[in-house]
């Protein structure tokens, strides 16, 4: 049974304590001013109440010209591997993040569906045939899974990469196709 010494208890909460304090925390007990919170909360609820920038426009930011031909090639290329370049390229993260998450998917079933595909061929050679054919048969069927996966997000980040480019990193409009990818966010 361990038990816990009092000269261990204070070195652990020494080391706490300074890593607090290195990272910038203040250990202060002051109270927190409920007017100034709830004024800052009003105040973010009215924008009109703020008075104008004078360059106003500058602060608006600006999609930067990226080349179509560009985006298309990370897609092509690099975008087998890593799924969504072409969109991250177009400043469309948002996408790019969901077709990276059908990729890895994709990944993961192809690689399952090879695992067992791979036992299904050693346990032929042991002589253990009925579950080595249905080893093949599953690992077979998981690995096709998986390697539409990784085609649709593939063919999907170079059909649409120009759009994204053109449009500045907006969004694509919603479609069925998009709906369903929803579940990957």
């Amino acid at each position: 049974m361990n038990v816990v010494r009092p000269r261990s208890t204070v070195r652990i909460l020494v080391t706490v304590a300074l890593a607090l304090l290195i990272q910038g925390c203040e250990l202060t007990w002051a109270p927190i001013d409920i007017r100034a919170v709830q004024g800052a909360r009003r105040g973010l609820e009215d924008r009109e109440t703020f008075p104008p920038l004078k360059d106003e426009d500058a602060y608006i930011e600006r999609p930067a010209s990226r080349s179509v031909f560009l985006a298309e090639l990370l897609a092509i290329f690099p975008g087998f591997f890593v799924h969504g370049l072409g969109h991250y390229y177009a400043g469309d993260y948002r996408t790019s993040r969901k077709l990276g998450h059908i990729g890895q998917f994709g990944w993961l079933l192809t690689a399952l569906g090879g695992g067992m595909v791979l036992g299904g061929y050693y346990l032929d050679k042991e002589d253990q045939e009925n579950f080595a054919y249905s080893l093949y048969g599953a690992g077979g069927v998981t690995g096709v899974v998986g390697v539409s996966y990784l085609l649709t997000a593939w063919i999907y980040d170079i059909a649409d990469t120009p759009r994204a480019v053109k449009s500045g990193g907006l969004p694509p409009p919603r479609t069925p196709l998009l709906d369903s990818m929803d579940i990957f966010e």
